[in-house]
Formats: C-alpha cells, sequence, structure tokens
C-alpha cells in the first residue's frame, strides 16, 4: 500500500471506561474533537470497522466512546491497544508543508551533504510544538529534535527522505552529552 492510499491513524484504544463497554480513545488528530466527526473507522488493513455511537472529549486528547457491538467492560478491555484509521481520502488534503505525522514515520534522516544519518521513528505533539523522534543510524542513539523549518530544511514525501540541519542536531547532542 503507498502513502497516497494508506489510511491514516486517527487514534487507539488506551483502556476500558466504566461497566457498560466504554472506552477511551487517545487521539492523534490536531483537534481531538476532529475525532468525533467520523462515525466509521477501519483497522489498518481496512478488514474490520468500527462505529462509534457516542464519543465526548474526556480530556486534552482523550475521547470516551460507545462502540456499535461492545456492551460491557471486558469485551471494551479486549480492545485495548486497538488502532482506528480513517481512509486518507475522507481526511482533508495537507497544504504545502504539512504532512500527517503517519507520512514521516520511516522517512531516512539525511545530512546536508546527502549522507544517510537514520530514520524518523516517530513524531509527537506534547502542546508545545511538534517534535521528531530520530533513530541515528551510526551511533543507535534516538535523538529528539523541534519539527521546525530550522531544524528539518527539507522534506520529501515523494522521494521518502528529509533533511536535517547537521549544527542544529550538534548542538542539541552537545547539550545530551553534556547532562
Amino acid at each position: 500500500m503507498n502513502q497516497s492510499s494508506s489510511p491514516i491513524l486517527m487514534g487507539v484504544v488506551h483502556s476500558a471506561h466504566g461497566i457498560k463497554g466504554q472506552v477511551k480513545i487517545k487521539v492523534f488528530a490536531a483537534s481531538p474533537t476532529s475525532f468525533l466527526e467520523y462515525a466509521h473507522f477501519i483497522d489498518k488493513e481496512g478488514e474490520k470497522t468500527f462505529v462509534l455511537k457516542d464519543a465526548y472529549l474526556f480530556k486534552e486528547d482523550i475521547i470516551v466512546a460507545t462502540l456499535k457491538g461492545i456492551h460491557d467492560r471486558n469485551q471494551a478491555e479486549r480492545l485495548k491497544g486497538t488502532e482506528f484509521y480513517i481512509p486518507r481520502e475522507l481526511l482533508p488534503s495537507v497544504e504545502e508543508e504539512e504532512y500527517y505525522y503517519q507520512d514521516l514515520i520511516g522517512l531516512e534522516v539525511h545530512s546536508q551533504a546527502g549522507d544517510s544519518l537514520g530514520i524518523v521513528a516517530s513524531v509527537y505533539n506534547f502542546g508545545s510544538g511538534d517534535l521528531i523522534e530520530i533513530n541515528l543510524s551510526h551511533s543507535r542513539e534516538v535523538v529528539v529534535l523541534p519539527f521546525t523549518k530550522e531544524a528539518i530544511p527539507t522534506i520529501s514525501i515523494s522521494e521518502k527522505y528529509l533533511v536535517i540541519n547537521e549544527e542544529f542536531l550538534k548542538q542539541f547532542q552537545t547539550r545530551r552529552k553534556g547532562e
């Protein structure tokens, strides 16, 4: 499945909630309430469908949902870790220099000279801005950098790579080694 047709991960079941089969879902959408705009979700392969009967925002990035066919806590607990995807074509197109996190994960990381440095492992947002986690291949070190134009001047989704500013990386690594 290529990236242009792969579904987008919207959330994952965090835990059961209560005794009537509700689940807490950690939402990965930019706005947690945007998750509530959709009623049908699929698994990554598109084989299973999950239908939201009711849902509400519980806190920051967690919603509590009632799913069709889930009636008790035992059923809800079995869903822990279940990922909810939306077919890409149902989501808004991204603007230039905007990306779905999922499209960044797995990209090769290059230096400005073109040397391979590692792979993008994950992208996070803890409220103050996006962070990108990189597994460096030469040292097996994992580094987390701000996802900014200064730190990452070039991104090519179609060619599956991004370029990091080595000076920025060196400053970050120097601070880490001095801790």
